[in-house]
C-alpha cells in the first residue's frame, strides 16, 4: 500500500482540493482508495459529502464511509461541529487503522493535512511513506514551501521510512499572470527533479465543484482542472507527465 500525505504548513494552496481530486482519480483508475480527513476544518469531507454510493463494507472499511466505486472517506468530525484546534489525536489507533486497511486490500491511503503542523498535521506524516506538497505560485506560498520541506528534513529523522518528498505540485496557476509563469520557473529551476511536471491551472469549475459537494471528474469531466488532476494521478503513478 502506498501512502500519501497532502500537506503545506500554508492555507489557500489546493492541498484538500488535490487530496480529493487524487483520491478520486485513483479510485476512477482502479485502485482502491482510502482517504482520511485529519483536517479538523472538515473541509476534504465537505467537498465529497454529495457523493456517496450504497455500499456495505466490513473490517477497518466499515468505520470509513464509501464515497464512490473503490474510495472510502474517514470523515472528519469538524465537518459537523467546532472542533478544539489544539484536541488532541490517537496516532497508535490511526496507525493500527492503516495497517488494517492495507490488510483490506486497499492500495492506496491518502492524508489531507491541516494546514499547519499541530498534532493532527504530525500524526499524517508519521502516517504515510511520502508526502506531496502542493503550492502556489506566488511569493507567500513560496516561504511557506520552504517552512515545509525544513519540517519534512525533521520528519525523516523523527520516523525513519517517513515523510519522504513525493512532490512539489503547482496548484492554482493562471497562465496569464507573468509573476506566476517567474516563480513557476525558479521553483523548477531550484527544485529540480522534486517538482512535479504537472500542474494545475486555475478553473472555476472546480470552485462550482466543491460547492456541489463533489470532484470535477463527477461534475465537469471535461474541463481543465479534471484535465490536470487526471494528468496528476498518471504522474504519481507512473511518473512524468504526459503534458510535460
Amino acid at each position: 500500500m502506498r501512502s500519501v500525505a497532502l500537506a503545506n504548513q500554508k492555507g489557500g494552496v489546493g492541498k484538500t482540493t488535490t487530496a480529493v481530486h487524487l483520491a478520486h482519480g485513483l479510485a476512477i483508475a482502479g485502485r482502491r482508495v482510502a482517504l482520511l480527513d485529519l483536517d479538523p476544518q472538515g473541509n476534504a469531507t465537505v467537498a465529497l459529502q454529495e457523493m456517496a454510493v450504497d455500499l456495505e463494507s466490513d473490517g477497518a472499511l466499515a468505520l470509513l464511509r464509501p464515497v464512490t466505486d473503490n474510495l472510502w472517506l474517514l470523515p472528519s468530525p469538524g465537518a459537523e461541529r467546532a472542533v478544539d484546534r489544539f484536541a488532541g489525536v490517537d496516532v497508535t489507533k490511526l496507525l493500527q487503522l492503516a495497517r488494517s486497511l492495507e490488510e483490506q486490500g486497499i492500495d492506496w491511503l491518502l492524508v489531507d493535512c491541516p494546514p499547519r503542523m499541530d498534532q493532527w498535521g504530525w500524526a499524517g506524516l508519521q502516517l504515510c511513506g511520502e508526502v506531496l506538497v502542493p503550492v502556489q505560485p506566488e511569493f507567500f506560498a513560496m516561504h511557506g514551501l520552504s517552512q515545509m520541506l525544513g519540517t519534512l528534513e525533521t520528519a525523516q529523522a523523527q520516523f525513519p521510512g517517513k515523510g519522504l518528498l513525493l512532490g512539489v505540485l503547482v496548484t492554482l496557476w493562471d497562465q496569464r499572470e507573468p509573476v506566476a509563469k517567474d516563480v513557476v520557473a525558479d521553483l523548477r529551476r531550484n527544485l529540480g527533479p522534486k517538482m512535479l511536471e504537472t500542474v494545475i491551472l486555475r478553473d472555476s469549475a472546480l470552485v462550482e465543484a466543491a460547492s456541489y459537494g463533489k470532484t470535477v471528474f463527477e461534475y465537469r469531466p471535461y474541463s481543465k482542472a479534471a484535465l490536470c488532476y487526471g494528468e496528476l494521478v498518471r504522474e504519481v503513478v507512473h511518473g512524468g507527465s504526459s503534458l510535460g
